[in-house]
């Protein structure tokens, strides 16, 4: 499957050091140059915001999945040239499954956390088949990566479903790797659960 619809989920935040905003302007400048398009959350704050811009600054196409409360504050880009809102949490990131290629999460809060683990979970379960990459910027995910390593020595995730994660510090490399990896076959999904 060629990779066309990359999902960021990021920051509505900027973090505390620079180095974020900064990769995360990087990572959309790659995605645009490669000929892919962006889908993010939708927002005119934070990463988020940088990432957006940052794309249609240079030529590329952006769709933003809302949620209708965000929407309502009038917190969305009005640069992107989609925006699709959804009313629940759950709906949103339905629409992110069914309308990204793959995923990349780059450093962000509690949001960000909760889309990775349901792209996982999704991939784990069979209901899509799709890429998922990981930017480590200055080690952001260090601690999770290693509590999901735990998981891994104490039996409760497997290891086909921790190793399929794609992570990387260079937003060159992941982009990348995301863009070129071959996706077990659809009917394998079960060996993923490690039951």
């Amino acid at each position: 499957m060629s990779i066309k619809n990359i999902s960021v989920f990021c920051g509505a935040h900027l973090g505390n050091n620079p180095i974020y905003a900064s990769e995360a302007k990087k990572v959309a400048e790659v995605i645009v140059e490669k000929g892919m398009n962006v889908v993010f959350g939708g927002g005119d704050v934070g990463l988020m915001g940088v990432v957006s811009h940052t794309a249609i600054d240079n030529g590329g196409e952006v769709l933003g999945i809302s949620l209708q409360s965000l929407y309502e504050l009038e917190l969305t880009n009005p640069r992107i040239q989609e925006v699709v809102v959804a009313k629940t949490l759950l709906e949103r990131k339905d629409i992110f499954m069914q309308r990204s290629d793959a995923f990349i999460v780059l450093p962000g809060g509690v949001g960000s956390l909760d889309e990775l683990a349901e792209v996982m979970c999704s991939n784990q379960l069979g209901i899509i088949n799709k890429p998922i990459g990981i930017l480590n910027t200055n080690g952001y995910y260090d601690h999770l990566l290693a509590w999901m390593k735990k998981a891994v020595e104490e039996g409760f995730v497997s290891d086909a479903n921790f190793n399929e994660l794609i992570v990387s510090d260079s937003c060159a490399d992941l982009i990348e790797r995301v863009a070129s990896e071959k996706r077990p076959a659809d009917d394998d999904w079960t060996n993923r659960l490690g039951l």
